[in-house]
């Protein structure tokens, strides 16, 4: 299954992927890929070695769309048979102690190098051609907003996992979000993030009348803050329990 984890930026989409990645690596093979070309946190919350990004094995951002998905695919894939991440290249992917398996596909760091249009479009193209084995779970940690909408990466995942903290900005995001994946028979998740005790239900209100149902609750929780604010291994024991019973309700432990 490829999940795809979304949201408006500081909701804590990496935060909450680094989390389900721990819960779920418990019975599965778990890679959890970095698509946001801003944030440079992920591999210290996971506590690995930033991996080479995937941009860089390809020739560069400038040398993307010029390939074209068949000759990255191509490039990525072993026999023809489609892109297996555990085929990539040494050095391009870092695994934590629980054995999550990091994969970056590339950030935006100079000035006057271009928008990130390439690595959506490689996103898009390593999702859509991924081979899985049934075991085998893929996280994506996206770019905040919605860009990754206007380039369609979402055709190639299984699933979209909303993350909103308690703000109207974030439910307009999630109904955004719904709306746009609701005919392309693809699941959609909302997760509350950050949440304080007063603020469940009437989020939970609101979220109904713009027709969208909260799947689960991950309360505030200080541990998080100070890890992320430390750029320190994720330290979220407290936090555990929430992600652990939103992937009973929604149906993957």
């Amino acid at each position: 299954m490829k999940i795809m984890v979304c949201g408006k930026g500081g909701s804590g989409k990496s935060s909450v992927s680094v989390l389900m990645a721990r819960a779920l690596s418990e019975k599965h093979k778990v890679y959890l890929i970095d698509s946001d070309e801003s944030n440079v946190l992920l591999p210290k919350l996971l506590g690995v070695k930033p991996p080479k990004p995937i941009v860089e094995y390809l020739g560069g951002k400038k040398s993307i769309f010029s390939k074209g998905e068949v000759n990255i695919v191509n490039a990525l894939a072993k026999a023809g048979k489609g892109i297996i991440l555990e085929n990539l290249p040494t050095g391009y992917v870092s695994t934590s102690t629980e054995g999550i398996k990091l994969v970056t596909i590339g950030k935006v760091r100079n000035f006057g190098e271009g928008c990130a249009c390439p690595l959506n479009f490689l996103t898009k193209t390593l999702l859509k051609n991924l081979v899985l084995d049934k075991d085998e779970i893929v996280l994506v940690d996206t770019d905040a907003g919605i860009e990754h909408v206007g380039r369609g990466v979402e055709e190639g995942c299984d699933t979209i996992l909303a993350v909103v903290d308690p703000t109207a900005e974030a439910l307009m995001l999630a109904k955004i979000l719904k709306e746009t994946f609701q005919n392309l028979n693809k699941k959609f998740w909302l997760v509350l993030n950050k949440a304080t005790p007063k603020i469940i239900e009437p989020i939970r209100e609101k979220a109904k009348e713009m027709n969208l149902e909260v799947n689960g609750v991950i309360g505030f929780n200080e541990e998080i803050f100070e890890s992320c604010m430390k750029g320190e291994v994720l330290d979220a024991k407290g936090a555990m329990f929430d992600v652990e019973e939103i992937l009973k309700t929604i149906g993957l432990v």
